[in-house]
Parts: C-alpha cells; sequence; structure tokens
C-alpha cells in the first residue's frame, strides 16, 4: 500500500470485510457480542467506520441489532439453518440446469442469492458447513457474497 488513508467508504468496506471473515470461521461465535469501541481500537480507526461495517453485516443478516445493547452475532435456529441448506441446494442445481444450456442466460442474481444462502448456513454450521454441496458456480465465482450497494 502507498500509506495513503483509506476513503471511509473503502474503510468501512475492508472492516466489513475483517469481521465477515471472522464471522464466517466463527472466530466471532454466533451469540457474540460485538464492542464497537474495541474493534475501532483494534483496527485503529474511529468507531463510524467500524459502525458502518456493522449495518452492512446486519443487512446481510450476519449480525443482529438489539435494542439498546448493541450488535451480536446473529445465531439461527435449526429451522433457518434448514432453510438456508435448501437454498443451497435449489440455487446450485438451477445455476447447474442453466448453465448447461446452449444459450445460458444471466446468472448474477442466483449467484449472489447463492452467496447469501451460503453464508447464512456457514454461520449455523461452522466453517466447513457447505463442502458436502460441493458446488462452485463456476471457477471464478467468489467464495463469499459480493453484495452490489
Amino acid at each position: 500500500m502507498t500509506g495513503s488513508p483509506m476513503q471511509t467508504h473503502s474503510l468501512c468496506i475492508a472492516i466489513a470485510d475483517k469481521l465477515r471473515t471472522c464471522i464466517l470461521n466463527h472466530q466471532m461465535p454466533p451469540g457474540s457480542d460485538i464492542n464497537d469501541g474495541a474493534l475501532a481500537r483494534e483496527f485503529g480507526v474511529s468507531r463510524t467506520p467500524v459502525r458502518e461495517a456493522m449495518k452492512l453485516l446486519c443487512h446481510e443478516g450476519l449480525l443482529t441489532a438489539q435494542p439498546r445493547r448493541g450488535m451480536s452475532v446473529t445465531q439461527l435456529t435449526p429451522a433457518q439453518a434448514a432453510e438456508a441448506q435448501q437454498l443451497c441446494n435449489l440455487l446450485a442445481s438451477h445455476l447447474a440446469l442453466v448453465q448447461a444450456q446452449p444459450c445460458a442466460t444471466s446468472t448474477g442474481l442466483t449467484r449472489q442469492l447463492y452467496g447469501v444462502a451460503h453464508a447464512r448456513l456457514q454461520l449455523a454450521r461452522g466453517p466447513d458447513a457447505c463442502m458436502s454441496l460441493n458446488f462452485s458456480p463456476t471457477p471464478a465465482a467468489p467464495a463469499q457474497p459480493a453484495l452490489a450497494d
């Protein structure tokens, strides 16, 4: 890196990426309270980009806002985990069908939805949860959800 300060937006995204990785690898297990002040000190930034990153992860369903308590890592019920597994299976099957067609249509939205379902399943069951699916939409597809603004 050149040592120039990052834009607030880029900083927020970078922090969200690091937190997402920690959450999905269960370094921050489901149910864990998130301390924005401690994270800000750890990242060497103010609380503002940390809070923005936490809002992004809340929108992705990885964090849950608790009134007057802050945020915690989302803890899925067994029914929610089963639903995530079903979604992964359905979306993987759909992508395989579409890609098998000679004039394959755009699969961007399906890939994005698969990424979200995969992340939810990983959150519920741990980092190796989706290995049994053994599905990769394409070799170039990202392992994490690529969420557009």
